[in-house]
């Protein structure tokens, strides 16, 4: 994917995540970067993205948009809702740590 190959498109994937979802991750974390663009789905409208995913449904007191926005759950960029799913982020970082003690220990008994 061109976001770990690509500096200048890993520097501005990188932006957008610190601005608009207060994501902050370090340029050489090419996992990390990997994980965070598998976590983002874009929506053409607000309406697209309820629908998708039922967030009024699962999340009543806070499906209000500007909630959404306020709290950099979702961002309209380029007129498309970005929405950044922090529960798959975490449980993939979660794995990756994981991963990376497994490997760890395994390398330590060799």
């Amino acid at each position: 994917m061109e976001v770990t190959v690509n500096s200048l498109v890993r520097y501005g994937f990188l932006k957008i995540l610190k601005e608009e979802f207060n994501i902050h991750i370090k340029e050489e974390e090419l996992d990390r970067i990997e994980l965070a663009r598998c976590c983002i789905f874009i929506y053409d409208s607000p309406e697209d993205f309820y629908e998708s995913t039922g967030w009024a449904r699962d999340n009543p007191d806070a499906s209000d948009f500007s909630y959404l926005l306020e709290q950099k759950i979702c961002s309209v960029i380029q007129g498309k809702v970005w929405y950044f799913s922090q529960l798959y982020y975490e449980d993939g970082v979660k794995r990756l740590l994981s991963n990376r003690a497994g490997n760890a220990t395994t390398l330590r008994q060799q």
